[in-house]
């Protein structure tokens, strides 16, 4: 018994490497598109910590006394591969930035709580900043 296959008269063959032509294509320029361009922004962290102490005073008549102490933080990290990053931290009123380009080099790191503290950060990290806070108020 003899079994002849023709895979040129069948298409078998033909069919085959279309494929794998339909299913690696889209996978291999999604590889390299997702290689080539990345942009995150991680979650906005929020944190409020609280602590309390009670002071007693040595008079029977006073009261106890208590002290409360906040604090609020927010920070976030926005990448993107054409920009660069920016990391953003915000504790008590106190905001610090630091600022990489796309080649890796930080242009920018420390506070910016003042108007001559914001001159320092380059233009473009700056309005890029500004943008990103827009879009997370929404």
């Amino acid at each position: 018994m003899e079994y002849y296959f023709d895979y040129d008269k069948s298409g078998f063959a033909t069919r085959i490497i279309t494929m794998k032509k339909t299913i690696l294509l889209p996978l291999i320029l999604g590889m390299l598109v997702g290689c080539t361009m990345t942009f995150e922004i991680s979650p906005r962290k929020v944190s409020f910590k609280k602590s309390s102490t009670k002071e007693a005073s040595s008079s029977k008549e006073a009261k106890d006394s208590k002290i409360i102490n906040q604090s609020k933080t927010i920070s976030f990290n926005v990448k993107d591969s054409k920009k660069g990053e920016l990391h953003y931290i915000e504790t008590n009123d106190e905001v610090s930035l630091k600022a990489i380009n796309s080649k890796g080099e930080v242009v920018f790191d420390g506070p910016i709580n003042s108007d001559e503290q914001l001159s320092k950060v380059p233009t473009v990290m700056l309005n890029w900043l500004n943008e990103v806070k827009a879009k997370m108020s929404k």
